[in-house]
């Protein structure tokens, strides 16, 4: 098995279809597999051996695609690094991971100098021209890949390591997620037959390749199907609407804060988004009044998935093959098991809210170099998510929120995307987070942080008695600030910990 298989395939079977579309050039399945080669005769060219780790600190584009397939092909194991991390962040992962070979730009030199000594690397390979002559480094960016000579994929068994993504360490240090070939291809084939992606399906790359969403989601899951995508260096709303409607784009990834932002777009011709057929959100659960409104003025489907890092990482998906119910992040994957527990792992029957903990072909190998944190979080083969949810007799899955976001007030345990489910009713209301802050009394009350839409005006005590008549005394919201904007992560995701700690 090896995931580079796909390219192989559709190149051999049909090289002249289209791929990727990339600024103003069009890149061919056949020309794609080629330039992969290339990538990978480097990489040999350097000595790298298969389990050997190679890391990518690139920004979307094409050349992350084939420094991203080529480490599969020659059975090592890609470790990919945000873009936007400065030198410790990328210090530590290159150092905790063992990384031999970095891809990145001249942007990062710096950077790199200052962390080089400290690592493992070999060699770092600049994409786009090393104007000084340093040790180490290497310009790739001209005749240094015109090696098209034909590379095959090395064919490895199922649970080799393919990629080691790291988590954000909101709790300490970033932890190295290790997926396997086969975790990647299975739960990419069993979401892809759950959504009935096809080749016929044009998708959109928005956010960062680097992240496990868009990765797998996007990149894999499109590319083996044979269907193409637009890639896009980032995200611009006014920029992505309108090549969506240029382009006919028919499948869109993204995370709740994207949909909100497209919602604001005027109704002009040059927005029209009639065009998409699926829209993926995950990443948050996407607010119900938010997820009809999007449907109701671009007459699509929305599509709610749900997983992390640790489960490949999807765990849950509203199924075309089954009702979609707005109030839950959909029904698991197929041969996937997903059960909730209390606090003393003890399993919790129907509608009980406790831990999500799944097993199945989803379940990471482990955490990089870390067999004490892979012993708590892999037990007895469950994955324990450390997501607070619950399961109906139907067997689907409803998200309530992460167990570290849980607000207990007065004894009472209140769940904030309850709350923000509410206030995202609110006509003024953009976007919203709801935390806990302690309290005297009543240990915790919640606390609301709110960004309002243009042109509207809400006062605190007008947000309160909103709420009065939606949710219970005890969840009611205590106080509120106004903020222009929620923080987010480079991937659209709500930084609720940069609240907690402002």
């Amino acid at each position: 098995m090896n995931l580079a298989y796909s390219i192989e395939r559709h190149a051999f079977l049909n090289g002249a279809r289209i791929a990727v579309k990339y600024k103003d050039t069009t890149y061919t399945y056949e020309q794609l597999n080629r330039n992969i080669d290339a990538y990978a005769n480097l990489l040999t060219s350097y000595g790298v051996k298969q389990g050997d780790r190679v890391s990518i600190w690139l920004p979307n584009c094409m050349e992350f695609i084939y420094a991203f397939y080529a480490t599969l092909k020659i059975g090592a194991i890609c470790v990919p690094i945000n873009y936007l991390f400065k030198s410790a962040e990328s210090e530590y992962i290159l150092k905790n991971s063992g990384a031999v070979i970095l891809f990145t730009t001249k942007e990062k030199i710096p950077l790199v100098e200052e962390v080089l000594s400290t690592t493992s690397l070999r060699k770092v390979s600049i994409i786009d021209g090393c104007n000084r002559n340093l040790e180490g480094f290497e310009d790739i960016s001209s005749s240094k890949l015109n090696n098209y000579n034909l590379f095959q994929s090395v064919d490895l068994s199922p649970d080799e390591g393919a990629c080691i993504l790291y988590t954000s360490g909101t709790t300490g240090k970033p932890k190295g997620v290790e997926l396997s070939h086969y975790n990647l291809n299975t739960n990419a084939e069993f979401y892809a037959d759950s959504i009935e992606l096809s080749e016929n399906h044009y998708g959109c790359i928005v956010t960062p390749l680097s992240h496990l969403l868009v990765l797998m989601a996007g990149l894999i899951l499109i590319l083996m199907k044979g269907g193409k995508f637009y890639l896009f260096e980032k995200y611009s709303t006014e920029t992505v609407a309108s090549m969506i409607n240029q382009e006919k784009i028919n499948f869109f990834i993204g995370v709740p804060a994207m949909y909100y932002m497209l919602l604001t777009l005027p109704e002009e011709s040059r927005y029209d988004l009639s065009s998409l057929e699926i829209c993926i959100t995950s990443g948050g659960h996407m607010p119900l009044e938010v997820r009809n409104q999007f449907e109701a003025r671009f007459n699509t489907v929305t599509i709610q998935a749900y997983g992390q890092t640790e489960s490949s990482p999807v765990i849950t998906v509203d199924s075309l093959k089954r009702e979609r119910r707005f109030s839950s992040v959909g029904y698991p994957l197929p041969h996937l098991d997903v059960a909730i527990v209390d606090d003393n792992n003890n399993f919790l029957s129907h509608d009980e809210p406790g831990e999500i903990i799944v097993r199945g072909h989803c379940v990471m190998k482990g955490y990089w170099n870390n067999t004490e944190q892979t012993a708590k979080t892999i037990r007895n083969g469950w994955l324990h998510t450390g997501d607070i949810g619950k399961v109906d007799e139907d067997g689907y899955v409803y998200l309530l929120d992460r167990k570290k976001d849980l607000v207990i007030v007065g004894g009472y345990n209140v769940y904030p995307v309850e709350l923000e489910n509410v206030l995202y009713t609110h006509p003024a209301v953009l976007e919203v987070a709801v935390i806990g802050k302690k309290d005297e009394r009543l240990g915790e009350i919640p606390k609301a942080y709110i960004a309002l839409k243009k042109g509207f005006s809400v006062t605190e005590k007008e947000i309160i008695r909103f709420c009065l008549d939606r949710l219970a005394s005890y969840k009611q919201i205590r106080e509120v600030e106004f903020i222009r904007e929620i923080p987010k992560t480079p991937t659209g995701k709500l930084m609720k910990r940069k609240l907690k700690g402002s």
